[in-house]
């Protein structure tokens, strides 16, 4: 191949993409980094106009949808995905990003690992996705809440709210006979110690986004590490467009650049991916399968926490919860629960039963005993597709649902958790929502490792058909469990990566 550009060029630099970099590099490949976004811009404004809006927009604006999606930054980041990437939705909300860093500019730092049984049907083994979860953990920073200081091996944790903790003591006394539930302090990517470059989780309580001083995780913090290698080059305002197989893989710009590898590794999330590869996959027929979890929030009252004063806490997941609630594969959910602590208010009190001034007066006396859960559904409760737009015959349309028998399952489902909240001492407030599908960005399964035909990968995230080209976020994921996915997209990236630097390409040096 003639004036390759690198050894391998990766497409995105979000999570996906800087985990799949680190192995390659460390291995003395050279890697060049294509992404859509920049840093210009934003850093320069307060925190409160990043959030509230310069004339507190965001107060005013209630679009139905999570309130992490509803403010000036987010929408800064996914509106010009929704404006360019050319990938528009029918009951489906498409969210993607062409900002540096991706989503990890507005994800929620949940982190969830899957055993042997969730990667049953997998064509790699769990030794080796595990060993992957230990390199990811080690770079990133994790942290686990708890109602202590300090953990069995002496490291400090986060402490708990007082509201969370309350529930979970409840839990710890009146566990269900049965096991189907399980409530347990949560994990997150935030550090409760301080490393070079990043300060210690301070509990201010303003995490909406990430935080000023780098305690929740955000992949441009890897950038700055990777951008010291002499192997790695990463190149901004780079939106690719197009990729074309000769001797190697050359990838187009909008701008009208091209840069040439024998090897290309995809990281620009499902749904950009699947828009650079619209013209090497069938889709004209049945259209390309998309898994997302359906996901449903709940506001909850404890009653014996009222007008009881809050505890410094941050405000990303406090605790995680399981729930088996019948006899088939897929009834089975996990979530995250909240202190409402800093989340924009008026998302609450636009959904209580009141008036504005009402309901913000009620929001103020009850604040520091509300809790809210977000329950995620397995994958295969969504019916997704992704098809070409039949007026342009180029863009692309996902036609978003639920799978048959959902309505059933979520009857089921609700009934259970009600028994679950009255156990916990917990009051079900009016405004529980089911969200649009496609609307929490769990996005898996386009292009699934082990499937045959055209739109099937290896094990190693190659597609089938076509030699050289590597997918490495969460479209290869074969199925999609309730369990929160972005760790384990971050560990099957760097699985891939550590498999490609082994066999693939010679040294730089």
């Amino acid at each position: 191949m003639k004036g390759a550009d690198a050894d391998f060029i990766i497409i995105g630099s979000g999570p996906a993409g800087v985990s799949a970099a680190f192995p390659l590099i460390a291995a003395g490949r050279r890697v060049l980094m294509l992404d859509a976004g920049n840093d210009l811009g934003s850093q320069e404004e307060s925190r409160s106009v990043r959030i509230l809006g310069s004339d507190l927009e965001s107060l005013r604006v209630d679009d139905g949808s999570s309130p992490k999606l509803q403010t000036p930054v987010s929408r800064g980041i996914v509106e010009r995905f929704r404006r360019d990437s050319g990938i528009a939705g029918a009951g489906f909300m498409p969210i993607g990003s062409l900002a540096r860093g991706g989503l990890s500019n507005i994800w929620g730092a949940q982190i969830s690992y899957l055993d042997a049984e969730d990667i049953a049907d997998w064509p790699i083994d769990i030794a080796s996705l595990q060993r992957s979860y230990e390199r990811i953990s080690q770079r990133i920073g994790i942290s686990r809440n708890a109602d202590f200081t300090e953990s069995a091996n002496e490291q400090p944790v986060l402490p708990l709210g007082a509201t969370a903790a309350h529930i979970l003591q409840r839990h710890k006394v009146a566990k269900p006979v049965d096991g189907s539930f399980r409530l347990f302090p949560a994990v997150n990517a935030m550090l409760s110690q301080a490393r070079p470059g990043r300060a210690a989780c301070d509990l201010r309580g303003d995490c909406l986004y990430g935080c000023p001083s780098g305690a929740i995780y955000n992949s441009r913090q890897d950038l700055l590490l990777l951008r010291k290698s002499p192997h790695f080059r990463l190149l901004d305002n780079m939106r690719a467009v197009s990729l074309a197989r000769n001797a190697g893989w050359t990838v187009g710009t909008a701008d009208g650049l091209s840069f040439s590898a024998p090897r290309i590794i995809l990281a620009a999330g499902v749904l950009g991916t699947a828009a650079l590869l619209a013209d090497h996959l069938p889709l004209e027929e049945q259209g390309l399968r998309l898994l997302n979890s359906p996901t449903l929030a709940i506001p909850l009252l404890s009653p014996a926490r009222l007008l009881r004063s809050s505890t410094p806490t941050h405000s990303l997941a406090q605790l995680g919860l399981s729930l088996r609630y019948g006899g088939g594969t897929s009834d089975y959910v996990t979530g995250a629960i909240y202190e409402v602590g800093s989340l924009p208010a008026q998302s609450f009190i636009n959904r209580m039963p009141l008036g504005r001034k009402a309901g913000r007066a009620a929001f103020e006396t009850i604040a520091g005993s509300l809790l809210v859960a977000t329950i995620y559904y397995p994958g295969d409760q969504s019916r997704s597709y992704i098809h070409r737009d039949a007026t342009t015959g180029r863009s692309l349309i996902i036609r978003g649902g639920f799978a048959d028998g959902f309505e059933i399952r979520a009857e089921a489902l609700k009934k259970a958790l009600r028994r679950e909240w009255k156990r916990l001492g917990l009051i079900q407030l009016p405004g529980a929502s089911l969200a649009e599908p496609g609307v929490d960005a769990h996005f898996a399964g386009t292009l699934p490792m082990g499937a045959s035909g055209p739109s099937g990968t290896s094990a190693d995230g190659e597609l089938n058909l076509h030699p050289g080209l590597h997918i490495v976020d969460g479209s290869i994921i074969p199925d999609l469990s309730s369990k929160y996915i972005t760790m384990t997209i971050m560990a099957n990236a760097d699985r891939i990566a550590h498999r490609l630097a082994e066999t693939e390409a010679k040294p730089a040096l």
